[in-house]
């Protein structure tokens, strides 16, 4: 079990968080299947942001279920545009398989660029998530 202290050191730091990377490293829950991650959108940006995925286009859901995305949803915190999305894989296709195919196809970056208007300058790249628990 990993503790954690208020009165840390530079050494300390770096101490804690080599153990709390190697405990999400090695943590049975991790799956190659599973993702979550974070975006940002701007606030003021919100409404057409979801408006346009009430409609996304009918080729980037097929692109998506041809590279293995499956049950993708998508959440957010109205207060201040926090995306968080989670999708799993097809059976033998893993999380990083799945990314890479998605990028290589063309209606992502059609995608991709018109959405980029909605995140903050840095929300519009998805930053990953580490598993530590799942509850099958």
């Amino acid at each position: 079990m990993l503790g954690f202290r208020e009165d840390f050191t530079d050494e300390g730091d770096t101490v804690v968080a080599d153990a709390v990377t190697q405990a999400l490293a090695t943590s049975a829950a991790r799956s190659p299947q599973r993702a979550c991650f974070l975006l940002h959108v701007r606030p003021e940006q919100l409404e057409p942001y979801l408006a346009a995925h009430e409609r996304v286009w009918t080729d980037m859901r097929q692109a998506l279920t041809d590279c293995g995305w499956q049950h993708y949803s998508l959440f957010v915190r109205p207060e201040d545009g926090l995306v968080v999305g989670y999708f799993e894989t097809r059976p033998g296709t893993t999380v990083e398989d799945a990314m890479t195919a998605m990028s290589r196809h063309e209606v992502d970056a059609r995608w991709q660029a018109s959405m980029a208007e909605f995140f903050t300058p840095t929300g519009g790249t998805p930053t990953l998530l580490s598993q530590y628990f799942y509850l099958p």
